[in-house]
């Protein structure tokens, strides 16, 4: 039992040793904890520290974030702003170039149809031009006519002045007459002053007037148109066989008179024209003495020379 006791209290021992121990380490224990408490505080208050920087720094960040957010904003609505009102531009410039497109094509059309007024106007000032040129060359054509008329009317006068005082006597007599045509004279030899009844052969007293009215022919350039007419009456059977009709007769006695005045008298054969009417053209009815007697005739017509156009 004592040893029992002794085992109990040595164990007892043990046990107060090991609690001492114990304490021993639990003081060793609570100081290292006390020290890794004090050194986690430290640690803790360095990160809390570390944190109130972090913190702060972040707030800063946020702020400076904030701030660069803000202005991004800004410059976004400012940028999208600025485009909103570059398409607003934008779409009034694509209106004023649909308008301008549409003014270029009705310019374009305008001048297009400007050239072809100022084409036509070219075309009626071309045509003006040519039809003032043509009334030009008519007026002066016109203005040569009617100089020519005045030389023909006044060589005509002249003539007619001439033949008036040549032929004094007969004129008087009314064995020749004096007519003034449009720009004519016409002298009609009467009856038996040139030729016998029936007869293509000039007498005396015709061949000394056609001498006389020859002067005035030799002083221009007009053409002389002889012409041969007779009355109604047939031709007698003695003369029939010279002159079957009065075709021949008329015709004859023209070419008699043409023939005297070129190789007699000395005109030029080139202005003469001789033709024979018989009696289809007379002056008065051939139903009475006097009307045979003033369709039995030679009529001599100056006329201007022709023109060559």
């Amino acid at each position: 039992m004592q040893s029992q006791i002794e085992e109990r209290e040595k164990k007892i021992r043990a046990l107060e040793n090991t609690i001492a121990n114990l304490g021993q380490a639990k003081y060793d224990l609570e100081s290292t904890m006390q020290s890794q408490i004090e050194e986690r505080e430290k640690k803790i208050r360095a990160l809390e520290d570390a944190i109130a920087k972090l913190d702060e720094t972040r707030r800063k960040l946020e702020f400076s974030l904030q701030s660069q957010l803000e202005i991004r904003e800004r410059k976004i609505q400012e940028q999208e702003k600025a485009i909103s009102e570059l398409d607003k531009t934008k779409r009034h410039f694509e209106t004023n170039l649909i308008d301008l497109k549409e003014q270029i094509a009705l310019q374009e059309q305008t001048i297009i149809e400007q050239m072809n007024i100022i084409a036509e106007l070219d075309t009626t000032r071309l045509k003006i031009e040519n039809s003032l040129q043509d009334r030009q060359s008519d007026i002066e054509l016109r203005e040569k006519r009617i100089k020519e008329l005045q030389n023909t009317i006044a060589q005509r006068d002249k003539t007619k002045r001439q033949i008036e005082t040549d032929l004094k006597e007969q004129i008087k007599a009314q064995q020749v007459k004096l007519e003034k045509l449009v720009g004519k004279l016409k002298v009609t030899f009467v009856d038996k002053i040139l030729f016998n009844s029936g007869s293509a052969k000039i007498n005396k007293e015709g061949k000394d007037l056609l001498l006389k009215l020859s002067e005035s022919f030799k002083y221009n350039n007009q053409n002389i148109i002889v012409e041969g007419h007779t009355d109604n009456v047939q031709i007698g059977p003695e003369l029939r066989g010279k002159y079957p009709t009065n075709w021949e007769l008329s015709s004859a006695r023209s070419a008699a008179v043409v023939r005297y005045l070129t190789y007699k008298a000395g005109v030029e054969p080139e202005r003469f024209v001789a033709s024979g009417y018989s009696f289809y053209k007379p002056v008065a009815s051939n139903s009475t003495e006097d009307g045979r007697h003033q369709n039995r005739r030679i009529e001599i017509i100056l006329a201007p020379p022709l023109r060559s156009e």
